[in-house]
């Protein structure tokens, strides 16, 4: 008597826990495919395809321009860099650049501990008689077709206005010129930066 008690009770609790985990488990699916459903229905929305290629000249180019100026002194021909930029997606995207580096006469000035984008861009705009210039022709592209250049320029003029410091500078270049040879003057890292934006509505 006493086994056919224990049986039927484990019988029991067996199907107890069976009848229980039936249920969990249609509830969970249930919630699931609330979910899931909603979770979908969210993503039925339109993705915006993104694609902005940038090129100096025939060949695609990364982001990070590097500018490699031989030698520089008062009088030098221009130096000049185009990067055309290319919008095909199906977003408006900004234009814009940062400095990342300057290595001016074998001495690096870069951005991270020591100097901030916008210290670095005062230093290179302010502190030498050559003058380094990034102009974008079209900061807005369109999707689809837009196009847009950077267009980067090295230059120092005979006389900049102030003798001492060409006279300072000229030296300088010359000194290293002479014993670095093969290096070059001037090195600037840029990044050159697309943002997609929305448009409002």
């Amino acid at each position: 008597m006493k086994k056919s008690k224990k049986g039927f009770l484990t019988k029991y609790i067996k199907l107890k826990t069976l009848i229980i985990l039936i249920v969990l488990l249609a509830f969970n699916s249930y919630a699931w495919f609330i979910f899931a459903t909603k979770v979908s229905g969210g993503l039925v929305a339109h993705v915006t395809s993104w694609d902005v290629v940038f090129q100096v000249g025939d060949q695609e180019s990364v982001t990070n321009i590097v500018i490699d100026v031989s030698t520089i002194y008062p009088g030098m021909e221009d130096y000049e860099k185009i990067v055309t930029v290319k919008n095909t997606g199906e977003a408006v995207a900004e234009l814009r650049y940062e400095y990342n580096s300057l290595t001016l006469l074998g001495t690096t000035y870069e951005v991270g501990e020591d100097y901030t984008v916008e210290q670095l861009t005062n230093k290179i705009a302010n502190d030498y008689p050559f003058k380094i210039n990034v102009a974008i022709d079209q900061t807005h592209l369109e999707e689809a077709n837009g196009y847009g250049t950077f267009t980067i320029t090295v230059n120092w003029p005979y006389e900049s206005g102030d003798d001492d410091t060409d006279t300072y500078w000229g030296e300088q270049a010359y000194d290293y010129n002479l014993a670095h040879p093969d290096e070059s003057s001037l090195k600037l890292e840029l990044k050159l930066i697309a943002e997609q934006k929305n448009k409002n509505p």
